[in-house]
């Protein structure tokens, strides 16, 4: 009889952790993720039979799924822990079902990080399945097959290209192409500021900023307002009105969740999305401690919740105690509410354990590894410390019917900022006395203008997703990555910029899909989801009312007409308008003449950071057959070179190299290049791969 339990994950790094917190009596084996879904080829839905999902083995997964049923049929008991999230719910639900007919024994067991405690409390309690959070994940991978396999075809046939539309993708889309069209329609306006650098009895000396002129704000919107204002500073003696003085304290930040880790790895050290959760996939899964064993150094990193267990709460506090004394300690633990729902079974990112400080583990994390954990760690040690004490202190300085102010503060207890140091804070002000005059050193005037809004960076798109309630965090790395792999947007200065093609796509999907397009309607059905999870809601009714609006809308464009991309600029060969096609055959777009085949003529489409000139000619001939010369690209080495105009008949290229200095590691020259991944230029060095040496462009 086997006496064997089988215990099955979703990775290979997270099997190899819990083996070896387990005896003999253990196998852990990986699933490599998913094993099941819709087809690839068809839409794989019975939307007339209750929206049946058609699942199939992934091709790549029968072996492994041979093996999980060659072990399972010779084990005691099976345990699928795949992870803690309706993702991983569906995962378990698909491995019960192709493993029950060799085994009926199979229990779920769950765990919010890897270490020995919490894999032994685990395998000590084991449950069942949730159907609700499966339904739930059911729900959601259906609602974006049918918005991707239903309103792709549409855009492939009206617009052309591989293009394709999501339930969540093209809500990003539309916020980074509105916020582009506000930069576009935005008129800059002219204002101006006045600051006085002032010295009273005691030093040192300090800027006050100008704010009312008689009880109205300063508005000064041109140099001669500006001027006739310094005149009227000059005429007057500047005094201390008031000392306003008050002591006020700074919460505790919360620990972090998803979106707030993607968005602080962002802000500080400019990750994608994509690279902060795979370093903190690696965190969660297990990092070799030298002669510890292997252990998860963060919890499970998927989640929007705030909650922390009371043992963490409780480590949490002892650690401060001793490190930092009782007073850093709140007298209450401090607890945090999450916005909206929230998978609350989850814990925040935190560390597993506090007595893990990242300088003790230097030596074990790589620089990516060290930056996350020391984000995750700062975090939840300052959310469980006392409050930051501050006394903050205003003067109100008058001259004439003009106010100035000046702020400054003095910390009187560091709390929470003994580990989370403030970036930047006001300074402290001189210790002055109400009716005192002042001295002026000098009026600071500077002439300025409004801004447009800012482009969204990664981090800023993943906060007003979250901020209105579309998608979930652990999905916005694949809808970034998706967007720069359609063509829809390019990063400049890692701001996102939309391309033509982008602004077509929205403008397309808002006037004919017009539901999909609504924040709302999106936020929504993210509500339906968390209904179904919380067993509420049945999926199929929510499926339901979503596909009765988008049939609907398909009906209504199955016969429109297909939409040129104008370029804007006349063939030079024909004077017919210029469009914008995509080719099959290279798997790129290019610009062509509306009247092919009549007129064949094409040209390039310059990518962003590229040279413009490209397929100019030069003013120099061929050395070889006497044709222009003509400026180059080649896609396959993706660089610009000089050939001849009369090719292929004349093959003449040479090398065109433009030196921008010396590297500084190896003093070979720098070159401009373009990175096709990343879609922006850089600069490298000539020495590749010799030397890696890269600066921005």
């Amino acid at each position: 009889m086997p006496n064997k339990t089988l215990i099955i994950v979703e990775s290979p790094a997270k099997s190899q952790t819990i083996s070896k917190y387990l005896g003999d009596g253990y196998e852990v084996l990986s699933s490599m993720g998913h094993v099941r879904d819709l087809p690839q080829a068809v839409l794989g839905i019975d939307v007339k039979n209750g929206f049946k999902p058609n699942y199939f083995i992934l091709p790549d997964k029968k072996k492994i799924i041979e093996s999980l049923k060659k072990n399972a049929r010779s084990s005691s008991r099976v345990f699928i822990a795949s992870d803690p999230d309706r993702e991983g719910e569906a995962i378990a639900f698909h491995l019960q079902e192709l493993l029950k007919e060799v085994n009926p024994k199979i229990f779920r067991i769950l765990f919010h990080e890897i270490t020995k405690t919490a894999i032994l409390e685990a395998i000590g309690h084991p449950g069942t399945i949730d159907m609700d959070k499966v339904e739930s994940q059911q729900m959601r991978r259906l609602l974006d097959r049918l918005a991707g396999y239903k309103i792709s075809p549409i855009l492939q046939r009206k617009i052309g290209g591989p293009l394709s539309a999501g339930r969540v993708q093209s809500i990003a889309l539309k916020l980074i192409v509105e916020r582009e069209k506000e930069i576009k329609a935005f008129i800059p306006e002219e204002y101006w500021t006045i600051d006085a650098i002032l010295e009273g009895s005691v030093p040192p000396r300090f800027p006050a900023k100008l704010e009312k002129a008689g009880t109205k704000a300063v508005k000064i919107g041109n140099k001669s307002e500006c001027d006739a204002i310094l005149t009227d500073l000059h005429d007057s003696p500047y005094r201390l009105e008031k000392v306003k003085s008050r002591e006020k304290k700074r919460k505790a930040p919360p620990p972090l969740i998803t979106s707030s880790l993607q968005q602080e790895a962002f802000r500080k050290f400019k990750y994608p999305v994509k690279r902060t959760m795979q370093v903190a996939q690696e965190l969660y899964e297990g990092i070799s401690l030298g002669s510890e064993e292997t252990t998860g150094l963060i919890t499970y990193m998927r989640t929007d919740s705030y909650r922390i267990s009371p043992q963490a709460g409780q480590e949490a506090r002892s650690f401060i105690e001793n490190t930092y004394g009782s007073r850093f300690v709140p007298e209450k633990p401090n607890a945090f509410r999450t916005k909206g729902k929230s998978q609350d079974a989850h814990e925040c990112i935190r560390p597993t354990s506090p007595f893990h400080p990242p300088a003790d583990l230097k030596s074990f994390l790589n620089p990516y590894q060290m930056k996350i954990y020391q984000l995750v760690w700062d975090r939840f040690l300052a959310s469980q410390m006392a409050d930051t004490e501050i006394l903050e202190t205003q003067l109100h300085i008058r001259n004439g019917q003009y106010l100035f102010t000046a702020k400054g503060e003095v910390v009187q207890f560091e709390g929470f900022q003994a580990v989370l140091k403030p970036e930047a804070h006001d300074s402290p002000l001189p210790r002055l006395q109400e009716g005192e005059t002042l001295q002026l050193h000098e009026l600071d005037d500077k002439q300025n203008f409004t801004k447009p809004p800012a482009r969204y960076s990664e981090a800023s798109l993943v906060k007003v997703l979250e901020e209105k309630g579309i998608g979930r965090p652990s999905t916005y790395a694949k809808i970034i990555d998706t967007l720069g792999k359609r063509d829809y947007v390019f990063q400049e200065e890692k701001k996102f910029v939309p391309t033509d093609l982008g602004i077509h796509v929205v403008d397309y999907l808002e006037e004919n899909f017009t539901d999909i397009m609504n924040y709302d309607f999106t936020a929504n059905l993210e509500k339906q989801l968390d209904l179904v999870s919380e067993g509420k809601l049945a999926w199929q009714e929510g499926i339901a009312a979503f596909y009765v609006n988008l049939e609907q809308d398909l009906e209504r464009v199955k016969d429109g007409k297909k939409i040129p991309l104008q370029v804007g600029k006349p063939c030079p060969e024909c004077g017919a308008d210029l469009i914008k096609k995509y080719s099959r055959k290279t798997h790129s777009w290019f610009i062509g003449c509306a009247k092919y085949p009549d007129c064949q003529y094409t040209e390039r489409i310059v990518e962003s950071g590229q040279d413009p000139d490209i397929n100019k000619p030069l003013d120099r001939p061929c050395p070889t057959c006497g044709k222009p010369l003509i400026k180059r690209f080649s896609r396959k080495t993706r660089r610009t070179f000089i050939g001849c105009s009369g090719y292929p008949n004349c093959t003449y290229i040479e090398n065109l190299t433009e030196e921008l200095g010396n590297c500084p590691q190896c003093q070979k020259p720098l070159l401009k290049r373009f990175s096709p991944k990343m879609r922006r230029a850089f600069i490298g060095c000539s020495g590749y791969p010799d030397c890696k040496y890269i600066e921005k462009k």
